[in-house]
């Protein structure tokens, strides 16, 4: 069976530091042979949740816009590399818009303390990621930990996360290669996931 990776991007930055360090996270899921799917959430059309509960008998979200085109692309796919560089010490607006909608990804079958996610028990993995242009992990916020509890609340097995703390130049990452090997450790415990 061949294996699917999807990115999900929160930079609006072309060829940023955040798409760097996907790529790197990516790589041993490529070299393998796995399909790859890079997006960028700057390019869909996804407004903010209006906290109507429209969602609640589903897990669709009733809003009618291109957030349920990246919905069906996490469906279908086994693996997630999900990040975002830090604006105001957390994700930016286009992550966060994104996460807010995914609301609808959640159920509460007995009451509002306990909630199952949809990809509860599919055996989807993901790795999560985050950029910061400080040195200081302060400065990180919660754009880390908001994406990894994010992607368990949802039901994903986060197997990994990696943070990168004092870039803000355009593809200054690269030179950085002790990170982009730790990236890459962090996508190979990704695709050994996925193949068990």
């Amino acid at each position: 069976m061949l294996l699917k990776v999807l990115s999900i991007n929160g930079s609006r930055r072309k060829n940023g530091n955040t798409e760097c360090l996907i790529q790197s996270i990516l790589a041993p899921s490529k070299k393998a042979g796995a399909q790859i799917e890079s997006i960028s959430l700057g390019g869909y059309d996804i407004g903010a949740c209006t906290g109507c509960e429209g969602c609640r008998s589903s897990w669709e979200c009733i809003i009618k816009d291109d957030f349920a085109q990246v919905v069906e692309k996490i469906d279908e796919a086994d693996g997630i590399v999900l990040a975002s560089p830090t604006y105001w010490y957390s994700v930016t607006s286009d992550m966060k818009r994104f996460i807010d909608r995914c609301y609808s990804l959640i159920q509460f079958p007995v009451n509002r303390k306990e909630w199952i996610g949809k990809y509860q028990g599919t055996g989807k993995a993901c790795v999560t990621a985050a950029i910061c242009e400080q040195s200081e992990e302060s400065a990180l916020g919660n754009t880390l930990s908001l994406l990894t509890d994010f992607s368990k609340d949802i039901g994903m097995d986060v197997s990994d996360s990696v943070k990168a703390l004092g870039f803000f130049e355009a593809g200054s990452i690269k030179a950085d290669h002790y990170l982009l090997q730790k990236a890459e450790t962090a996508g190979k415990k990704l695709f050994d996931r996925l193949k068990r």
